[in-house]
């Protein structure tokens, strides 16, 4: 099962770097990086239904990529934008 953790984490990450407007890295990753990253989700997903069920398997599949496709850029905006508070020294 960590496994299928760990491919669903990865896959959104490589979503995410693969995104144009990504705020991570200087120049987003070649559009093939999402081909990788529907495979992982893909078999991240398989994982999860043949762990515990179709209908919880799909379900937890489903949240384990959403919460961190919401957080991921939240949390680059929030660290990377101009709108964060800039101390003076």
């Amino acid at each position: 099962m960590w496994f299928a953790v760990l491919a669903t984490l990865a896959s959104v990450v490589l979503f995410y770097l693969s995104d144009r407007q990504q705020r991570w890295l200087k120049q987003s990753l070649p559009a093939m990086v999402r081909l990788l990253a529907v495979l992982l989700l893909a078999a991240a997903t398989a994982l999860w239904i043949l762990s515990l069920g179709v209908g919880v398997g799909l379900f937890v599949a489903l949240w384990v990529f959403v919460l961190p496709a919401m957080l991921l850029p939240l949390m680059a905006g929030h660290y990377r934008d101009s709108f964060q508070r800039r101390v003076r020294g």
